[in-house]
């Protein structure tokens, strides 16, 4: 594969999963079906950070204050989320990306973008080393969803958007630019202003496929 190749590695559950593992090294493991959420200052008072799944469940939601919180689920356990450590492994995790690829930095603080241009075919192919990212993150016990494309906005909202692992094999401007000049040739018009994207039958879309 030649041209930019991008990966972008959303980490949905880097703060609640990092606070359980310490939790655990401390020998205070906490169990999955017991409500805990993550609370950092906001606006008016204490937000909800992270959640565990057992949280979400009984209707905790990031973002929400911790008051309307503890209403909703009365049994909800509530600690500080710890957004430094949080974002020191984070920093950590991005630079040990760099076996997949010389460029790598955190994004945002939950996510980490990588550079993999012409590194690909050093690990089995593109496929191969998405799951062999996944797989890494999995043994250091985080939940990671990643996309492969062309451009850093194209992979950033496949990861977070599309299937647990995704490749794009073109760029959504390219695509969009493509699709138009189809329909001046057939005598058609764009369906919106988007750079010749449509809804309808005739609307040629971008292709990505989920990587197995």
């Amino acid at each position: 594969m030649t041209g930019r190749r991008i990966v972008s590695i959303s980490l949905p559950r880097l703060a609640i999963e990092s606070w359980q593992s310490r939790a655990a090294h401390r020998g205070d493991a906490w169990p999955e079906d017991i409500p805990l959420a993550l609370a950092a200052p906001g606006p008016h008072g204490p937000v909800i950070h992270a959640t565990n799944r057992a949280a979400e469940a009984a209707g905790t939601r990031i973002g929400a204050r911790v008051v309307d919180s503890r209403a909703i689920c009365p049994a909800l356990r509530i600690e500080p989320a710890e957004l430094e450590q949080d974002a020191a492994r984070l920093a950590r995790l991005a630079f040990w990306t760099r076996r997949w690829g010389p460029y790598s930095t955190p994004d945002g603080d939950d996510g980490i973008v990588l550079d993999t241009s012409g590194a690909a075919h050093l690990f089995g192919g593109e496929a191969a080393m998405l799951a062999q990212i996944q797989a890494g993150f999995a043994r250091a016990g985080l939940t990671a969803g990643l996309a492969l494309a062309p451009t850093r906005g194209a992979a950033w909202a496949l990861a977070r958007l599309g299937p647990e692992r995704a490749t794009l094999h073109r760029s959504l401007a390219g695509a969009g630019a493509a699709a138009g000049r189809r329909a001046a040739a057939v005598g058609g018009k764009p369906c919106c202003s988007c750079a010749g994207w449509g809804s309808g039958p005739s609307a040629t879309w971008p292709r990505f496929r989920a990587c197995r």
